[in-house]
């Protein structure tokens, strides 16, 4: 049996919190699509592409992509698994090589042996996705396409295909700019509804030095973005709308604040907090909204993004890892998975992703007890003492994320002791506790942006019942 407090009668210390000092400003809000992306949480990567089939610098031909078994509803039902609420594919790679037959290239699918040219893996991704009510996503590399550069630009192969001036030349961006414009386009108006779309490198220039660079890169990536919005005004877009957290290895900073300033001012530029392997901090009173998002493939097996032969599943401690410090931290977590020359997903990866997903499941999806408030605390009460090993906090951000220093106190043998002293809490919170045996818990606000906190929800757990 539990009694609910929902936030009458402060403790002092609540009571006492004030906004802290910043500009005079209306909090960084979320759009509605920003708040339902970080509802989703956990998203699945699909990276999959001609580098399947051995080929480096678009070394291999289109006729070198022939899987046999390749299986889209297989993948879908890999990540939903694992608790993915949506998918990302690789559209096109970093080769140039393209997943449904585009009229911008010959390197693609069309000229595969898949179906006899006649396939469109784009297609049949987006439609197993909708079958079994995953969302959607796709991913393109606008500033690194190896095949048009050797064979439309004539750069030679395998050099310096990242540089961050190598479009300056006018002539050479003008063609870049069509094919890229002109591919968006295809993706975004032929498949129907995307929740996301992942452009990659977004940024770059402006996040690899000390200073600044935009350039080229900054310039075409605003013009993809502004035609992304046009042409499906509620997709998600990576770099305007979706920010990552600035590496690879399965973690985000904390205490973090997805408000951000962005170094031009603009929506159109990376965020000033923003170096890659950096803190990524964001600002707390920053004027545009970012979910923060961690990409990351080693979580579930090594080898890399691309499949390079057979793969070892890391320990499941290790993979629960990235999901406490990254959506434990209240950025959402994709994770990598990995189909093999035949076009299927290996089954010692399935069976991984399966055993992270229940294990999530396991977890948190039998509270021992939840609440919400509007307000600076949240009591939960309850009539027996009872185990707790896990908190989860989540802030209803709607109006701004408020919360910059909280802790939470437990009633034990009578009277109150703290067991958790925490910072931000944004979209989700999750301490796990030494295990403790408790009559009340306690979550206070110390410190907020504002008085007019939403705590959407405040849970307990005991993940060993």
């Amino acid at each position: 049996m539990l009694a609910v407090s929902m936030g009458s009668g402060l403790p002092a210390a609540a009571a006492a919190a004030t906004p802290s000092a910043g500009p005079a400003r209306r909090l960084a809000r979320p759009s509605a699509q920003q708040l339902a992306f970080d509802d989703m949480e956990l998203g699945v990567f699909i990276h999959y592409s001609i580098d399947t089939y051995g080929s480096v610098s678009a070394g291999m031909p289109a006729s070198a992509f022939n899987p046999t078994s390749l299986d889209t509803e297989q993948w879908v039902l890999a990540a939903k698994a694992m608790g993915a609420r949506y998918v990302v594919l690789t559209a096109r790679h970093e080769q140039g090589f393209c997943l449904w037959p585009t009229a911008t290239t010959g390197y693609s699918v069309r000229n595969s042996p898949y179906k006899n040219g006649e396939g469109d893996i784009v297609r049949e991704f987006v439609d197993a996705c909708r079958k079994h009510g995953v969302k959607p996503g796709l991913y393109t590399p606008p500033w690194i396409d190896d095949h048009f550069d050797q064979h439309t630009l004539g750069m030679a192969a395998g050099q310096g295909n990242a540089a961050i001036g190598k479009y300056d030349d006018p002539a050479r961006y003008a063609k870049v700019r069509d094919k890229e414009l002109r591919q968006q386009q295809e993706l975004l108006t032929r498949y129907g509804p995307l929740v996301f779309y992942w452009d990659d490198h977004y940024g770059r220039s402006d996040s690899l030095s000390p200073e600044p660079q935009g350039g080229k890169l900054r310039e075409l990536y605003a013009e993809l973005g502004r035609q992304a919005r046009r042409l499906q005004p509620d997709m998600l877009y990576f770099g305007p709308d979706v920010e990552h957290v600035g590496n690879e290895s399965g973690h985000s900073c904390y205490p973090m604040w997805n408000a951000v300033d962005t170094v031009d001012g603009t929506r159109d530029s990376c965020a000033t907090t923003y170096k890659w392997d950096g803190q990524n901090a964001g600002s707390p009173h920053g004027r545009l909204y970012r979910p923060r998002l961690g990409p990351n493939t080693d979580a579930l097996s090594s080898g890399g993004w691309m499949w390079t032969g057979p793969r070892t599943v890391p320990s499941l401690q290790e993979r629960m890892r990235v999901y406490y410090e990254l959506i434990g931290r209240g950025a959402g977590a994709i994770v990598n998975l990995t189909p093999d020359a035949s076009g299927r997903i290996p089954d010692n990866l399935v069976a991984a992703a399966t055993e992270m997903g229940d294990e999530i499941r396991r977890r948190f999806s039998t509270p021992v007890a939840r609440t919400r408030a509007n307000g600076l605390s949240a009591t939960l009460r309850f009539d027996a003492p009872r185990r707790i090993d896990h908190l989860v906090t989540m802030e209803g951000v709607a109006q701004g994320q408020k919360i910059a220093r909280y802790r939470i106190e437990a009633r034990v043998d009578g009277g109150w002791k703290t067991i958790v002293e925490g910072q931000t809490v944004g979209h989700k919170r999750i301490d796990r506790v030494e295990p403790v045996t408790v009559t009340a818990l306690r979550f206070v606000c110390t410190e907020a942006l504002e008085r007019s906190v939403n705590i959407r929800g405040f849970a307990a757990y005991d993940t060993a019942a």
